[in-house]
């Protein structure tokens, strides 16, 4: 509003001065009709908008999904080598010597006897060699969820004109 006024003042000097009023009755007289025409148009302007209804508005939301994968340890696979026993048994040729006496007459005669003696050693031999590795194998999994969202409704009451307009 005061700036109506001091408009109308300044309007009120400049005509004041070209019809040959005095000053300050020109800046009254101004500051009155700038007053006055502050109060007609805000009053013109509420009458314009009194119609018009300011809009209103609320947000819809809904979920979406977010999904976030993590690496769990499912188990855990232990793996060494260990001693197992296997009895062999396996049959093995020795000679010996034997004395065969036929009776004669001479004294006593020595004479030394001799056979195999099996000995037993054992050493390793490689016989297979085991590699281990780790695979990553990708598959698909389906996941079902439920997500709400939010939806207008609207009830109507009496004779009220509604559009509804989908964007």
């Amino acid at each position: 509003m005061g700036r109506y006024i001091i408009i109308g003042t300044i309007m009120g000097v400049l005509i004041g001065w070209f019809m040959g009023f005095s000053l300050l009755t020109g800046m009254l007289l101004g500051g009155v009709i700038g007053g006055v025409s502050k109060a007609l148009h805000y009053k013109s302007e509420k009458e314009h908008n009194s119609y018009e209804t300011p809009k209103q508005s609320f947000s819809l939301r809904e979920e979406q999904l977010d999904l976030k994968k993590e690496r769990i340890q499912t188990g855990e696979v232990r793996v060494h080598h260990e001693v197992v026993e296997d009895k062999k048994m396996m049959t093995v040729p020795i000679k010996r010597e034997e004395l065969v006496i036929e009776a004669g007459d001479e004294d006593e005669i020595r004479i030394p006897l001799k056979e195999e003696e099996i000995e037993i050693h054992k050493h390793p031999v490689k016989v297979n060699e085991v590699s281990i590795t780790k695979q990553q194998i990708e598959e698909e999994e389906e996941i079902k969820t439920t997500l709400r969202k939010e939806v207008v409704h609207s009830e109507v009451t009496g004779e009220a004109d509604v559009r509804e307009e989908e964007r």
